[in-house]
């Protein structure tokens, strides 16, 4: 839809700044003296992510605060400021980069940590999320196609994304998908941890900028690029990596005009496996009667088995950058970025469940025992013993099943606006389009072992769980049988216009130094659609799961040739296994949805996976700088307050259990929020900085999150149906934010910092799984919920410093260090419909931290990292024995990184992840005892050239 008043309103005032933009400003203060531009605050914006603040045509330095001075500095020395002409900064290796972010942290307004320029490159990194790891504070998580794809800031995931200040995000989420972006096309990444009015809100954990370079980034033109081959031991692929960046600028009759573009490519075969244990439960013999072991109850994982992802994955970047600047007052501006993702992966699961169905022998049981925590059994609170090995034998359940996804998708930002600088006044206007796209289409088809089946559990060892099937049957296509076939496809497009004007007026006062205001509008749009999550029986039926089976449907009766596929065994899983082929699958999917009597194509679309949201916000915001001395010491800060309102109509559909029947429906939205901000900066020497910050955040939930209606997947033989809804009612995440650090800045590139931070938080949202029946089938139900009131508090620790003190070849030597020690906890339902109890926040780790060693002397540079992070909660389940919740132990893995300068214009790089071959472990409950997952995470080695001119 078309908002004409908006467009004209929009025209008219972009209309009015570049008239206002064409003349060069010479207005004089009250006093009579010229003030030049750079005479006001350092704290004037210039470290605000959206670059609202106009910088002058012959600025062109790569740190966004170092366009403007601070007058506190003149006062210091009784000296009045002169205007200065900038050159470029030139980032230079390591320490140069690292000296880059230093500066971003120490003048900007708030608590920020930032990653500069090479500082990315010299990194073995290939994405945004990988570079995220490295800045305090910072953690995070693989997804289960071993990419990093979760980013947390202090705990919380609640973050919001900008790209060169604007709002960017990607699918029907709020948030941006970092892995999508190529660490070879930024410029700079900074965190800001504390909150003021000018940025956008909607991250209670903080903001996210990503700068990408511009052609006034540099004094002429510039072509730079990188190529990198990449092994990965597990993918068992050579990939390259590859970017390239042109760029050049000129001095014409209309004043000064730079063009940018650059290209990035990724390219990844890569090899994820996972071996599991399904969820805890009593375990009983095959007559459903609990065994004992002296007189306790005994605990044992429902099943066993293996999940691997085998996939090859591309992505692609190109981003562009048009600069004029008609005088050294003005610029205009035209910029954009294109990424894409393309991943088409291989899930093949092998598993067995005999738990229940017959009794073991030859069990064993292990001495952690606790009170069984199953709150629905009649056993609960009765003393409980994890067993620890087992074996099983007869007519029980095991099978293997392949999973086919192909997954693509986009983002795209384009913008245009305009910066005017006068002398006191700086005014600002941008316009953005922000498109995505991601589909996902799966096909998937079982197959059965015939039984009798031996299941032989041996126990823990490793942290993992260690199983396999006597005699091998897996690996002989005889013994499979077709089971069902089933489909899933999902389809999610979104799109925004926003368009925003920011200003700042130099108020001259001996205390109110400054005033920013500006406004906002977007219109944001997000649909999803998705299709019905069925299984189909194969032709003639299974016959008797799985004793005696249809003979017509074995396998390599119905495909005689090219359907299996030879899986590899692990340390926790040591048998190979068959199952289905990726290709065979992709190829003839059609064919195979013939066999088991579907239509050709894609299933139908499922209403109850539907949703469509318009969601249109007015933003506006005004605060104060202030600055003056106390005590004799010279402080500055801001206070203000950002004022939103939020209009949000869905359209969806509701289910109801009884009949079956999906209905339309429609819901709106309509409420504002308060986000007031102080803080206040105490220059206690010119090294040694000591910042207070209080503001108040709001986190709004995410789109699908909001959908009411229930998709259903009904249960097969081996597992209860899934069934998944949003709420309506959620409510936005509000906190209230309060942030102090002392920071000493006392040499080039090295400082020391100390933070503390709290949040209270009211009605974080946590999903959680409960079990229900609808239409008399078992459902495990996923629906998220509002918490109450929580809190969140830590501290912030940082070092870096370059030993240049230390003899000859020593001198290249420096340390990074950072902790972050991070406690949480809110009042939450233990589980839906459960009473209200103090539990602990998702994804909150409570000690985090990195380590690296630096070395950059004649042409060398090396960085040896390690990145810790310790266990954390992943999520909330069906009750069990165990418990509600699962949790994580991270890969914690070193990297190394090696480079050497052949010249001025090219460098030798050698990059290394995950030295020691460190595994993801994933636990039901708290302990070691019952492990959930092993994923054996890649190890990289990558050789590359990177070249500039």
């Amino acid at each position: 839809m078309k908002h004409p008043v908006l467009a004209s309103f929009a025209t008219t005032l972009l209309a009015s700044a570049i008239s206002l933009c064409l003349y060069p400003a010479h207005a004089a203060d009250p006093g009579g003296q010229t003030t030049t531009t750079q005479q006001t605050d350092a704290a004037t914006g210039a470290a605000q992510p959206d670059n609202t603040q106009a910088a002058p045509a012959q600025s062109t330095s790569t740190s966004p605060q170092a366009d403007q001075t601070n007058p506190q500095n003149a006062k210091r020395t009784g000296e009045e400021q002169q205007p200065a002409t900038l050159s470029t900064i030139t980032v230079t290796g390591i320490r140069g980069s690292l000296q880059s972010a230093e500066s971003m942290k120490r003048d900007a307004r708030m608590v920020t940590d930032s990653v500069a320029a090479e500082d990315i490159g010299k990194l073995p990194d290939n994405s945004v999320a990988d570079a995220m790891q490295r800045i305090p504070g910072v953690q995070v998580a693989p997804d289960f196609q071993s990419e990093t794809a979760s980013v947390v800031v202090r705990g919380l995931p609640n973050v919001i994304t900008t790209l060169n200040g604007r709002n960017i995000f990607s699918g029907v989420g709020r948030s941006f998908a970092f892995q999508n972006l190529p660490a070879t096309a930024v410029k700079s990444l900074t965190v800001y941890k504390s909150s003021d009015a000018s940025l956008p809100d909607g991250g209670i954990a903080g903001v996210v900028n990503i700068d990408l370079f511009r052609p006034f980034d540099f004094k002429s033109s510039k072509i730079a690029g990188t190529l990198t081959e990449t092994n990965s031991k597990y993918g068992a692929h050579t990939d390259p990596t590859a970017s390239l960046l042109l760029s050049n600028n000129w001095q014409t009759g209309i004043g000064k005009v730079g063009a940018l573009v650059n290209f990035g490519y990724m390219q990844q075969h890569y090899d994820y496996n996972a071996v599991w244990g399904d969820f805890p439960k009593l375990l009983t013999d095959g007559s459903g009667t609990p065994i004992l072991s002296n007189g306790n109850l005994i605990a044992a994982p429902n099943g066993w088995g293996a999940d691997y992802n085998i996939g090859y994955r591309k992505r692609g970047e190109f981003n562009y950058a048009l600069q004029w600047a008609p005088n050294e007052n003005t610029e205009f501006y035209v910029e954009g970025l294109y990424d894409w993702d393309h991943d088409d992966y291989d899930q093949p699961f092998f598993f067995s469940f005999p738990v229940g169905a017959v009794t073991p022998t030859n069990l064993s049981v292990s001495n952690t025992c606790y009170a069984n925590q199953l709150t629905e059994s009649p056993y609960y609170g009765q003393t409980i013993c994890d067993a620890n090995g087992g074996t099983w034998t007869g007519n029980t359940y095991a099978a293997t099943s392949t999973q086919a996804h192909q997954l693509w998708g986009h983002d795209i930002q384009n913008s245009i606006g305009a910066k005017w600088r006068g002398q006191r006044l700086n005014l600002s206007t941008d316009l953005t389009l922000n498109t995505t796209s991601f589909e996902d289409n799966t096909f998937i088809v079982d197959t059965f072992l015939k039984a009798p089946i031996t299941t032989v559990w041996t126990g823990t060892g490793g942290n993992h769980q260690n199983w396999s099937l006597g005699g091998a049957p897996a690996t002989d296509p005889a013994n499979f049988y077709l089971n069902g076939l089933f489909q899933d496809w999902t389809n999610q497009r979104a799109k925004q216009l926003a368009w925003r004007a920011d200003g700042t007026y130099d108020l001259n006062g001996d205390f109110f130094r400054y005033l920013d205001f500006g406004v906002r509008y977007a219109d944001h749009k997000a649909q999803y659609h998705g299709s019905v999550d069925i299984s189909t029986p194969p032709p003639g039926g299974t016959g008797d799961i799985a004793l005696n089976p249809n003979p017509a449907n074995q396998v390599i009766a119905r495909y005689p040739d090219g359907y299996f596929c030879s899986m590899p065994k692990t340390s926790a899983l040591p048998t190979n296994w068959l199952t289905g082929c990726y290709n065979f699958l992709v190829d003839n999917a059609d064919a195979i949805r013939e066999l088991y009597g579907l239509n050709p194509g894609l299933a139908p679309e499922n209403p109850g996976r539907f949703y469509d949201i318009d969601e249109r916000s007015y933003a506006g915001y005004a605060q104060v700088g202030y600055g003056g001395e106390l005590f004799g010491i010279p402080f500055d800060g801001l206070a203000g307050v950002r004022v939103e309102r939020i209009k949000r109509n869905l359209n969806a559909f509701s289910f109801n259990a009884s009949t079956g029947v999906y209905t339309p429906i429609s819901n709106s939205t309509n409420a504002p929020v308060y986000l007031p901000n102080i803080s206040f900066n105490w220059h206690l020497r010119d090294d040694l900085l000591l910042r207070l910050d209080a503001a108040k955040t709001v986190t709004y939930p995410d789109f699908g999150a909001l959908n009411p209606s229930i998709s259903l997947n009904p249960g097969t033989i081996n597992r209860a149906g899934i069934a998944a809804s949003g709420n309506a009612n959620l409510s936005p995440i509000r906190s209230t934010n309060f942030d102090a650090s002392v920071e000493w800045y006392f040499g080039p590139a090295s400082y020391a910092s100390a933070a503390f931070f709290y949040r209270k938080i009211n009605g974080y949202i946590q999903s959680y799984v409960t079990n229900v029946t609808i239409g008399g089938q078992a459902y495990q139900l996923s629906s998220p919920q509002s918490a109450g009131k929580g809190f969140l508090d830590g501290v912030e620790l940082q070092y870096q410093q370059f030993f240049d003190f230390l003899p000859g070849a020593l001198a290249g030597l420096g340390l990074q260090v950072n902790y972050t020690y991070i406690n949480g906890d809110t009042r939450s339902p233990q589980y839906i419909g459960g009473p209200t109890v103090i539990s602990p926040l998702q994804n909150v780790s409570k000690n985090n931290g990195n380590v690296v060693l630096i070395y950059e002397r004649n042409g060398w540079s090396a960085r040896l990292a390690y990145d810790y992070r310790s266990r954390f909660i992943d999520g909330f389940n069906q009750p069990t024995v165990a418990g509600v919740y699962d949790e994580v132990v991270l890969p914690n893995q070193v990297d190394f990184s090696l480079a050497y300068d052949v010249d001025k214009r090219f460098t030798v790089v050698l990059n290394a992840t995950n030295l020691f071959g460190a595994v993801l472990h994933q636990y039901w409950g708290d302990g070691t005892s019952r492990p959930r997952d092993i994923r054996y995470t890649d190890r990289t080695v990558g050789l590359g050239l990177r070249f500039k001119m």
